[in-house]
């Protein structure tokens, strides 16, 4: 199976609302742009996406409503929640994308986003906290942390993250961070 590039069917169905008539596209479309962009982390694009999906589509499609459960719960960084509003029987319209943001498959961005945060934030954390952040049974967790290369500690039941040396990144040339500012100081003064 191809493998789905979502960067490009977002600019799709962003092109399909901007075109629709009187700007309000059909509601399929408002779904499966609402969870591309949390599938994405744009939890600032879902919101404002929401907030312009007209009253009368959200009445219409309490699956729209589904879906800004799970971005709230996103939003909020609830990750156990995020899995508790997940864990639905999604349309055909946006099941694979939700797979994807859930980790039904070998694309598990919102398991993966916890796990690096885990990693950046703790030094040794529970076995069932882990779990909890995860989604994930307290022996899976202990197997997946391990997979990770991290430590256990099998009396205190406490596993040791193992944190990831940080990207190196290439600095941004003088002419390129001018030209960004003078980008942004222009659209401010517009």
């Amino acid at each position: 199976m191809a493998e789905v590039d979502y960067n490009k069917v977002c600019e799709e169905l962003e092109k399909q609302e901007l075109d629709a008539p009187n700007g309000v596209p059909p509601a399929h479309v408002y779904e499966q742009l609402l969870t591309i962009y949390l599938l994405q982390n744009d939890l600032t694009g879902a919101k404002y996406l929401w907030k312009r999906i007209p009253s009368s589509t959200k009445t219409a499609t309490p699956e729209l409503a589904q879906i800004w459960g799970v971005g709230q719960h996103l939003w909020q960084r609830d990750l156990p929640a995020v899995y508790t509003a997940i864990n639905h029987e999604w349309s055909p319209t946006v099941k694979e994308i939700m797979k994807a943001l859930h980790g039904k498959n070998d694309d598990d961005r919102v398991r993966q986003r916890a796990v690096e945060l885990v990693a950046r934030a703790y030094t040794s954390i529970s076995a069932d906290d882990f779990a909890q952040l995860v989604g994930m049974a307290p022996e899976a967790a202990v197997v997946a942390a391990k997979e990770h290369g991290w430590g256990y500690d099998e009396p205190t039941r406490m596993i040791l993250p193992v944190p990831r040396p940080p990207l190196p990144h290439a600095p941004t040339p003088s002419e390129d961070q001018l030209r960004r500012l003078a980008d942004y100081v222009s659209f401010l003064e517009n």
